[in-house]
């Protein structure tokens, strides 16, 4: 659906004529439209149901990866983890499996002393034997139940976790749909991040164009004003299917943002003819 949307809207910019005052500086005939958009545009859901407890951020905020965005209610879950801490941390079995399990083999070796002078029958030796082996096994067991609850506390952590709600990049925040109080399933998203240190720009060329732009190729992207400005762009994706209906085939360039100062959604103007010495100029001047 958002790619059909974005072929739309480039379909839309493409049949549109560009006014003197935005087409200023771009005398080139070869321009194409274009558009700037986020470089990824992410719908943020939660990976747990429950109640939003809290939600830290606001349209328009500015995010950074691993930052908290929502919190969901998380009473049950902390007791959770509190009583698997209290299981994984007690160690009293397994201490008590070990005394039995020393004190079964004292007797084993009493058992050997006095089978070996033929004060103790066999069988009686047998049965010794059996009982630290017995013991021992205990201590086995009780070690391997420690391991199931340290296991089963790390699980009750991850669970706990999952219920903070963090950023997978840095962005910008665009819509926020969920609200304090409201219930949230797997499938629901909370709210939209725009990741704009990086920009795609899209434009579709005509296909009598096609291998005149190569992987790699730059290019000079001009935003319409007011933002302006002339920037330096990279061709990282050029479509081998065309657009029969418009006769055009899509290209995408990638555009460095890293202080981004230049905002997504956006129309342009882009010159692939680098070749003749244009230079770029920053919005700036």
């Amino acid at each position: 659906m958002q790619s059909f949307y974005r072929r739309s809207l480039l379909l839309l910019v493409l049949l549109q004529i560009i006014t003197p005052g935005q087409a200023q500086g771009l005398g080139e005939a070869d321009a194409l439209d274009c558009t700037i958009e986020p470089r990824t545009l992410a719908e943020i859901g939660s990976a747990e149901e429950g109640i939003i407890s809290e939600v830290r951020i606001k349209r328009g905020d500015r995010v950074t990866k691993g930052q908290v965005l929502a919190v969901l209610d998380s009473v049950i879950e902390r007791l959770t983890v509190d009583l698997a801490r209290v299981q994984a941390e007690q160690d009293v079995e397994v201490r008590t499996g070990e005394a039995q399990a020393a004190f079964r083999q004292l007797e084993r070796q009493r058992a050997q002393t006095l089978s070996e002078r033929d004060i103790l029958s066999a069988r009686d030796f047998d049965e010794a034997q059996i009982k630290e082996t017995i013991a021992n096994l205990e201590v086995e067991s009780a070690n391997i139940r420690r391991d199931v609850a340290e296991v089963e506390l790390a699980m009750a952590e991850a669970r706990l976790a999952r219920r903070t709600i963090r950023s997978p990049v840095d962005g910008v925040v665009t819509e926020v749909i969920g609200v304090e109080g409201e219930y949230v399933h797997e499938q629901a998203t909370l709210l939209t991040l725009a990741k704009i240190d990086q920009l795609n720009v899209e434009v579709f060329v005509p296909v009598d164009r096609f291998g005149e732009i190569g992987l790699g190729q730059t290019a000079i992207v001009q935003p319409v004003e007011p933002i302006g400005g002339r920037y330096e762009a990279m061709v990282e994706v050029v479509d081998q299917v065309f657009d029969a209906a418009s006769g055009t085939f899509g290209v995408r360039l990638q555009l460095p943002n890293e202080d981004e100062k230049l905002p997504a959604g956006i129309r342009c103007r882009v010159d692939f003819q680098t070749g003749r010495g244009d230079a770029v100029v920053s919005s700036d001047e």
